[in-house]
């Protein structure tokens, strides 16, 4: 995700007996629900009207499993009440929190602008790390905000990029605190889970331990080191090899990725990411300070590069040459008209280009003034594809990694600590050479795997790496086993889905369609996994081509248009 967004916190729909649905359009209290801004594992988020202030809010509608606890209610009242009090302008704003019909939700500021997730995604695509000011600037005002938080004693318990939004005016805003406090409070109680995202999970909190605010001390150590370095410290196969790696492994040294990293920056990082809380900064305002006295440090300042030393050197040469040539105040004069002659001459090639970046349209919208092009209605039509004969589907299954898991009917999917894999790939045979993509929908029937499952979402991504459903298992062909995200699928999202409990996963693919049909890059199919932010007791079937009812099959419904 790049550029522009609207606020979107980790959300998931609401279910109900006959599975999810949307609430767009229904009033909540005084709060009109205008716009879906999206989902998770355990709350879904809406733009909504308040009528009576006349402004728009942010609604989290927390997940109906969360509210059927008997002691929720109550908890849900106290945490919400101590998160409305923080009030620090890098802290989303909660305005109020209530339950209506069954469902309790929270109303924030509405703001806008786009995630730390994807301004780092941004910077990876281009092969960039961020100014060590702008990092600096993030982590020490979010560790300003947590310090706030803390006095107030609040901790946050998973701080990580999705959780920090920058705004248009560029102010980090730390958010999420009322679901890592009433979630941790409700279903790590039922279950004995753990929450939390394993690549920034303290060690202490791997070990089950509910963590205090050192705990987020050690998050944003973790976030530090990764906007300084470009990546986190810790990565392996599967989220329990990352979190038995932050109890034990040690620490890569962030110089060794970044060289030109000040030293004093790496002790602050160092210091965070103590093994032991006791080793840490004790508070989150004296990390905030360390980090300033060491950016403001003599050391911090990275030396010139060679390129800098060259150009500064000829510059120099060259003014001492004009010096000796010329006296001072004819120097002066020539300085002046060569200013004058090269902003007239920036002027007019400026103007030059201009004019012929734009002769095409203007062109263009004279002639279409003379000849208007009539518009024709392009029909549209419906290719439905499901079945084994045209449907290549399998399931990578982390338990046993080797097996292959073809022309079955039924399989699991859990996560995201026990990470499976569904893999499809849909014959594209029948749709037209010169067919316009309208829309594409990916459709999986599933059910409760057990009595109960905790909250979840599924997110389907697009394939890069070739495979065979025949021999594809949970180590090969990928590059890793279980995949790898910009390897072997592309890393952004093509769509993002709560799991019922019973009922229909729904996800718009269509971009999977334009990349495959219209741009003619190869087709290897769809990947289907659960959120990072799912609960790890999240069980569900999917049901796959195999099935003998038609009804029940994956399915893709592609609407497109042909040019008569």
């Amino acid at each position: 995700m790049s550029g522009e967004e609207k606020h979107i916190h980790s959300a998931s729909d609401t279910t109900g007996d006959s599975g999810m649905f949307s609430l767009t359009g229904k009033t909540l209290g005084k709060y009109r629900l205008v716009e879906k801004l999206g989902q998770g594992g355990m709350a879904q988020v809406y733009k909504a009207y308040q009528a009576d202030l006349d402004r728009y809010v942010a609604i989290k509608v927390l997940h109906p499993h969360l509210t059927s606890d008997e002691n929720f209610a109550a908890r849900f009242r106290r945490e919400a009440r101590a998160i409305a009090a923080l009030q620090h302008p890098h802290i989303v704003r909660v305005y109020d929190f209530d339950t209506a019909e069954g469902l309790a939700f929270l109303v924030m500021e509405y703001l806008e602008g786009t995630s730390l997730k994807a301004r780092l995604h941004d910077l990876d695509c281009r092969d960039e790390r961020m100014e060590l000011e702008e990092a600096e600037r993030i982590v020490g005002t979010l560790a300003d905000a947590l310090d706030h938080a803390h006095r107030q004693g609040v901790v946050h318990r998973d701080v990580k990029p999705s959780n920090i939004f920058i705004t248009t005016d560029g102010r980090p805003v730390l958010t999420d605190f009322g679901i890592a406090r009433m979630v941790d409070a409700t279903v790590v109680t039922e279950s004995g889970g753990t929450l939390g995202t394993p690549a920034y999970m303290s060690p202490e909190q791997g070990r089950g331990e509910p963590g205090d605010a050192r705990s987020d001390i050690y998050a944003l150590g973790i976030l530090l080191y990764q906007l300084c370095t470009g990546r986190v410290p810790f990565d392996a196969d599967t989220p329990y090899a990352v979190i038995l790696k932050h109890i034990t492994a040690p620490l890569p040294s962030p110089r060794s990725i970044r060289p030109e990293l000040p030293e004093a920056v790496e002790r602050v990082i160092l210091k965070a990411l103590a093994k032991d809380p006791d080793d840490r900064y004790q508070t989150a305002g004296e990390m905030s300070r360390a980090l300033r006295a060491a950016l403001e440090s003599p050391q911090a300042a990275p030396p010139p590069s060679r390129r800098h030393i060259t150009l500064r050197s000829a510059l120099s040469a060259a003014s001492g040459w004009l010096q000796k040539m010329l006296p001072a105040s004819r120097l002066h004069g020539v300085l002046r008209v060569l200013r004058t002659v090269a902003l007239i001459a920036a002027t007019g090639i400026v103007c030059l280009l201009l004019l012929l970046a734009t002769r095409p349209f203007r062109i263009r919208r004279f002639l279409s003034r003379l000849t208007p092009t009539p518009v024709v209605q392009e029909p549209s039509r419906t290719l439905v594809l499901e079945g084994p004969d045209i449907v290549d589907d399998t399931w990578l299954n982390p338990d046993l990694p080797d097996e292959v898991w073809h022309e079955t009917d039924l399989v699991h999917l859990q996560g995201p600590l026990t990470p499976d894999r569904l893999l499809l790939r849909f014959d594209l045979a029948g749709l037209p050479a010169g067919a316009t993509i309208v829309s594409a929908t990916l459709t999986l029937r599933v059910e409760l795997w057990g009595e109960q499952s905790l909250p979840g979402a599924a997110v389907v991504y697009r394939v890069l790496t070739p495979w065979e459903p025949t021999t594809a298992t949970y180590n090969a062909p990928w590059s890793a086993p279980g995949l790898v995200a910009g390897v072997d699928y592309d890393p952004t999202p093509l769509d993002v889905a709560p799991v019922p409990d019973v009922g229909w996963l729904t996800f718009d693919v269509r971009q999977a369609l334009v990349f495959w049909h219209e741009r003619g890059e190869p087709n290897y199919g769809l990947v289907v996994m659960m959120s990072e932010d799912s609960h790890n007791q999240a069980h569900h079937w999917v049901y796959m081509s195999e099935q003998p009812d038609p009804a029940d099959r994956p399915t893709l419904r592609v609407v497109y248009e042909v040019a008569p």
